[in-house]
């Protein structure tokens, strides 16, 4: 749905930019066009048959009502916003049970904040056939050590995805672990500056 109304709305922005562009480009050439649409119409409609003029009207106001259930339909959903990706739990039986892939990733950022060293984490959840995909960012102190925390960061990932939520990893996540720079750390210059520097500074003779 969200896809059908990206197409609505970008063939309303197209027809919008094109019938304005036209209209204050050559306005008097517009206005002549719509006139005689306007009067070839008027004619059109002078000429239908007594007896036909009421299902005509019908016609013309069953097409407004479709015409305007669907605008307020695309209206709703506009205002309402995106509706949340659901993940069926594939390990419950005797019903069906569904979580919200944000729901998944708030929980899985919760836990991952509370592993030492770890400053901030995000949780990308995307469904899938077989489960679910997971890209988890994560944030950490300048000393720590990378594959040892990402070990962690994948054995929480599994506790609460699988144990604690009862789903199934679709593959195995992928983990971005991004070292905070190390406070104080002096950048040591380049031999071609360090040369430089030390031509400046030779007493001259």
């Amino acid at each position: 749905m969200n896809t059908f109304n990206r197409i609505i709305m970008v063939l309303t922005i197209l027809t919008i930019f094109f019938v304005v562009t036209v209209g204050l480009v050559v306005p008097q050439q517009t206005l002549q066009v719509i006139n005689s649409a306007a009067s070839g119409t008027l004619h059109t409609l002078s000429r239908i048959r007594p007896e036909f003029i009421i299902p005509f009207r019908a016609l013309l106001i069953l097409c407004a009502m479709f015409v305007d259930a669907l605008l307020i339909g695309l209206l709703v959903l506009e205002i309402r916003g995106p509706a949340k990706r659901t993940i069926r739990i594939k390990k419950v039986g005797g019903g069906e049970v569904m979580v919200t892939a944000e729901s998944l990733a708030e929980r899985l950022q919760y836990h991952l904040d509370q592993l030492a060293d770890v400053v901030s984490a995000k949780v990308k959840v995307t469904p899938r056939t077989g489960g679910v995909d997971l890209e988890i960012f994560i944030q950490t102190g300048a000393d720590v050590n990378v594959p040892e925390k990402a070990e962690q960061v994948l054995d929480i990932t599994r506790q609460v995805v699988e144990d604690k939520v009862g789903l199934v990893l679709a593959r195995k996540p992928r983990v971005n672990i991004h070292a905070m720079p190390t406070p104080g750390l002096a950048v040591r210059p380049s031999p071609s500056a360090q040369v430089s520097a030390d031509k400046h500074i030779l007493p001259s003779r």
